[in-house]
């Protein structure tokens, strides 16, 4: 029940924003929200011994999303004086194989994290952007939820033990099939831009698909770091890089779908 209703204490005011805020009331959520992931993503790494100053890995999460929003030559010039700082940073360690290996995990963090809060953003700006947000949070949503429950009721076999030991591959079945009627549903009622019934069920098992991957590749560092959750701030949901592991997934290459089908 704490589930459910911190999950809807956090989804209605998202969801709020994304249909009724200006986009750039929609571009400070999400830097803020990639902020908080980064900085859960700098502690776990920190756990596992990697070298990293976790206010500044923060920072270029925040900077890498706003040079995005800016655009132009912004992200080129942001990406380059970031992977710059990094790489100076990891000099001046004293063990240089830890320096190196914390610089790569960094690049990682910034990727993963800030790369997928920019491409957001983006989606907020496309034709139809409005409804794509829509779209892709409601999909990833239903299916993080029907997999949940659908393998706690009758999960059987283990998906991916050695990683995640409660995921089991009924819930991952439950939570494509739930995020594929939720899809379709959505698309007789959203308007997206070059979007039918069916690019929206191909969309939407995708987009499933890689959201279940994204929670694996989150629970595979929390394993490596030791942590069950990547933070306390959400309850029984962990942290907020707990919650959004799916869309950091499933999010970039819903940007690139649209602008093909779009062209197309």
């Amino acid at each position: 029940m704490v589930r459910v209703l911190s999950g809807i204490a956090l989804g209605a005011p998202t969801l709020l924003v994304v249909w009724s805020a200006p986009p750039v009331l929609f571009l400070w959520l999400v830097v803020v929200v990639a902020l908080c992931a980064a900085w859960e993503f700098q502690g776990l790494i920190a756990h596992c011994g990697w070298a990293g100053v976790r206010w500044e890995g923060t920072l270029d999460v925040g900077l890498l999303i706003l040079s995005f929003w800016a655009g132009g030559l912004t992200p080129g010039v942001a990406l380059t004086f970031i992977i710059l700082r990094i790489l100076v940073r990891s000099m001046n360690t004293s063990d240089r194989k830890a320096g190196l290996a914390g610089a790569g995990v960094s690049v990682l963090g910034l990727l993963w994290v800030g790369g997928a809060g920019s491409l957001v953003v983006l989606i907020r700006l496309v034709d139809s952007g409005r409804e794509a947000i829509v779209f892709l949070f409601a999909v990833v949503w239903a299916n993080d939820i029907a997999a949940y429950y659908v393998g706690r009721a009758v999960g059987i076999r283990k998906l991916a033990p050695s990683i995640s030991p409660g995921k089991t591959v009924e819930g991952a079945l439950g939570g494509l099939v739930a995020g594929a009627v939720v899809g379709l549903a959505l698309a007789g009622w959203l308007e997206i831009a070059g979007m039918g019934r069916g690019w929206a069920l191909a969309a939407a098992l995708i987009l499933g698909g890689l959201s279940q991957v994204g929670d694996l590749c989150e629970s595979f560092v929390k394993r490596a770091a030791e942590k069950k959750d990547s933070g306390t701030g959400i309850p029984g949901h962990g942290g907020v890089l707990d919650r959004i592991d799916g869309l950091l997934l499933a999010a970039p290459p819903f940007y690139y779908f649209l602008r093909w089908i779009a062209a197309g």
